[in-house]
């Protein structure tokens, strides 16, 4: 089959360019994003290709490019021309071009480069002061927030044992809603310090980890639980990994790469787990998806106001905080993430994955939720492609 051995070609490929930025750009400082190069999770034993100079790998791929255009899956095809693209844009960031940071994530991501409206961050404060008054909150909407935050806070000394319970929870819901086989799949929760990240999945160690810096609310908790694992990376990654063991996916299926027009769709899946497992939906959970979506804007925001508006990191510091109610430890830890070179534009693939995987799957009658399932975890598809199910 053309597709597969297209497949690993681009594996090899991809695999040769990661060990090239590893060996030069792949130093940033910031250890936890090192480790992870441009390829964090690799589920295939293809061998890289030897590369030593990034116009070698843009030759590659522009070969590949023409190849993929002979696939008669629209779906494939549409997709591997944008993830190719995509692939090319970031090596020829690697390779030295200064790149304007919109282009970045227009040309990496295949998103919208634009940052979220005045009007929109406006309705979305507006919408959580109301909910919020419902509640019985008082006074101004920080107020308020910090408020219902403190009800629904859990105790640091309970955060693992809250989790395990969660974790377990979760991953039965996905088993009875979606996939049974992830029934076996068992995650370890990790407290952690001093990351740029609120909660990180390592697939191939079976963890969970959570920045122990951070406050959270079990709301909250419930949301990185079902991001990072059931419904979201853990459980997608799962499901990838049984298609390649059967032979049923391309290889390319086997891989997570950094910043390419897979990224949306991979954070949108696991934004949008809570509505996949339909898990207890509260008046809190409520409050918290509007909060979320507070916070998944104003990191997007904050990486355009310093690296598209010539804002300060202070100013954007003062906006996450201001605008997404952010507390010191908080802040700091979005700012060390959306100042990372690799990872700034990156930041956009979580809230426009978000809208391409929800506007996909809000459309759908009940009895098409299980044929998208089946789409959406066994697909390598883009913000765009993700909008073909049907």
């Amino acid at each position: 089959m053309l597709d597969l051995q297209l497949s690993e070609t681009y594996c090899r490929i991809v695999l040769g360019m990661d060990n090239l930025y590893r060996s030069g750009k792949g130093s940033t400082g910031e250890a936890s994003f090192d480790r992870e190069g441009l390829v964090p999770i690799n589920l295939t034993e293809v061998a890289p290709n030897p590369y030593t100079d990034w116009s070698e790998v843009r030759n590659d791929l522009r070969k590949l490019l023409g190849d993929y255009a002979k696939i008669s899956d629209e779906v494939r095809r549409n997709y591997m021309q944008q993830q190719i693209g995509s692939i090319d844009s970031l090596a020829r960031w690697c390779s030295g071009t200064d790149m304007p940071f919109r282009e970045k994530v227009r040309g990496f991501l295949y998103v919208n480069e634009n940052p979220v409206t005045h009007t929109e961050q406006a309705r979305l404060h507006a919408l959580l002061d109301k909910v919020l008054t419902q509640r019985g909150y008082e006074g101004a909407l920080h107020q308020k927030v910090a408020a219902w935050e403190a009800e629904r806070r859990v105790p640091a000394n309970e955060l693992e044992s809250v989790l395990r319970e969660m974790l377990a929870t979760s991953r039965a819901l996905v088993a009875e809603r979606m996939f049974p086989q992830v029934a076996e799949v068992e995650v370890t929760p990790v407290i952690v310090y001093g990351v740029p990240y609120n909660a990180y999945c390592d697939y191939v160690n079976g963890k969970m980890y959570l920045n122990g810096d951070l406050a959270y609310t079990y709301e909250g908790l419930k949301h990185l639980v079902t991001h990072e694992c059931f419904p979201g990376h853990t459980t997608h990654m799962y499901i990838r990994e049984l298609g390649l063991k059967a032979g049923e996916l391309p290889l390319d299926a086997g891989l997570v790469i950094t910043n390419t027009a897979s990224s949306s769709v991979f954070e949108g899946i696991a934004d949008n787990g809570m509505r996949f497992i339909s898990w207890g939906y509260t008046s809190d959970d409520y409050i918290y998806e509007i909060y979320q979506q507070i916070r998944s804007i104003s990191g997007m925001n904050a990486a355009h106001m310093i690296h598209a508006e010539g804002k300060t990191v202070e100013e954007a510091g003062l906006y996450l905080k201001e605008f997404a109610f952010g507390e010191e430890n908080w802040v700091a830890s979005r700012l060390r993430f959306v100042t990372h070179s690799l990872r700034a534009p990156f930041i956009f693939s979580y809230w426009r994955g978000n809208e391409a995987v929800n506007e996909a799957y809000s459309r759908l009658a009940p009895s098409e939720h299980q044929p998208f399932f089946q789409f959406l975890y066994k697909r390598m598809l883009s913000a765009d492609t993700v909008k073909q199910f049907g």
